[in-house]
């Protein structure tokens, strides 16, 4: 039913440097093993499972499930304004620190930043919710340089603004072009990073035509906008057929898509398996999803357990088999073959970074390949080969 286009053909060509002639090797054994992905399978990282020195069990158990499944994190609440800033001139980035430098040891892929500004009024501290205008404006403004200044280069994507379709916080006091001056603080800041939008209600196709104009909007005024976030919480029955519309209907921007929030409550454990893999099968199809984040990993820990895909006790539920399945596994690739007459071989491989094992006599080497989309279908890498086994 699903395709995935992350599959293209690779071509390894071998040949031996031992002589002035570099002739190709036929029959060299070949092992080739996928390291990592180039896709961004992600997962929510809660600050309550960094803020031992010695981490307990459940601790030391969600970080193990949190590096297997993932190859990016994303901190969870850490990096929200009311985590940092709860009181006016308090500022703690310790959580957020750290939970970063655990990502950066851990994953391929660099974290996301999530969120520099919420929408909705409830989510905002109480000492914000009081300022004057220019007094607000001015918090706003400096949040963006502070933030993406003090994690540049660290940090490559920001979710910048959260839910501006249902809330109007800063809108309501600063007017809607404080989204332009948000974005702007931002790029200013660190101009390599990537500046989403991110929303709910967007999979079902409620507001989708809403976000497609606000997006419109926002980029005909020239807002630098670099990437649209579309949140996944499944409360209700959404078909296969109602995901992909609403994703080829944002595609239309040509911007990279990412489903940045995940969690799934159905009917039973069964039904949360089936909706969550029809989720990311949709979402690894897709030309334009660049990367899809879990949000809730253990029950223990999850905002909502019943999102859990893993129990209290630590056992996979359905859910967490059905993604293993996917993401471990199928969508690997990891093959042994032997070089043709010409000193090639050639498999379709999923994007990232590959080690290539070759023996062919007593000769031997192993090297790193990073196998990246490129906007061709075909890629080919040289292989000399030179070492003594």
């Amino acid at each position: 039913l699903f395709l995935s286009l992350s599959l293209l053909y690779s071509f390894f060509l071998l040949r031996n440097i031992s002589d002035d002639k570099q002739s190709p090797i036929p029959n060299a054994e070949i092992k080739i093993e996928q390291v990592s992905h180039a896709f961004q399978f992600g997962t929510s990282l809660r600050t309550e499972m960094f803020n031992n020195d010695v981490p307990t069990f459940e601790q030391t158990k969600y970080l193990q499930i949190a590096k297997e499944l993932a190859n990016s994190g994303v901190h969870e609440d850490a990096l929200k304004w009311y985590s940092t800033e709860r009181n006016r001139g308090q500022i703690n980035y310790a959580d957020a620190d750290r939970i970063l430098a655990w990502s950066e040891r851990n994953y391929s892929l660099p974290m996301r930043g999530h969120n520099l500004f919420w929408e909705v009024e409830k989510w905002n501290q109480e000492w914000l919710q009081k300022l004057e205008k220019d007094d607000l404006r001015q918090a706003v403004l400096q949040r963006a340089t502070e933030v993406c200044t003090r994690y540049r280069g660290r940090i490559t994507e920001y979710d910048v603004l959260n839910e501006t379709l249902h809330g109007n916080f800063f809108r309501g006091r600063l007017g809607d072009r404080i989204i332009d001056e948000m974005f702007a603080q931002c790029a200013k800041a660190d101009p390599q990073a990537r500046l989403y939008l991110n929303e709910y209600d967007i999979l079902s196709g409620k507001l989708v035509d809403t976000y497609v104009q606000k997006i419109r909007v926002l980029l005909d005024r020239g807002v630098p906008i670099g990437g649209i976030g579309i949140q996944a919480h499944i409360r209700e029955n959404i078909s296969v057929a109602q995901m992909q519309a609403s994703i080829d209907t944002l595609a239309q921007f040509g911007l990279p898509i990412k489903i940045t929030e995940v969690s799934v409550i159905a009917d039973n454990e069964s039904r949360k398996a089936q909706v969550l893999s029809d989720l990311y099968r949709v979402a690894f199809s897709h030309p334009a999803v660049k990367g899809i984040t879990l949000w809730g990993l253990w029950e223990g820990s999850a905002w909502e357990p019943k999102t859990a895909l893993y129990d209290r006790q630590f056992n996979p539920l359905p859910a967490a088999i059905a993604y293993r399945n996917l993401v471990l596994k199928q969508w690997r690739t990891n093959t042994i073959g032997q070089t043709n007459l010409f000193g090639i071989y050639s498999t379709r491989a999923f994007f990232g970074t590959y080690r290539v094992t070759v023996k062919s006599g007593d000769q031997y080497i192993q090297k790193k390949i990073n196998f990246n989309d490129q906007n061709n279908s075909q890629h080919q890498f040289q292989i000399c080969l030179n070492s003594k086994v």
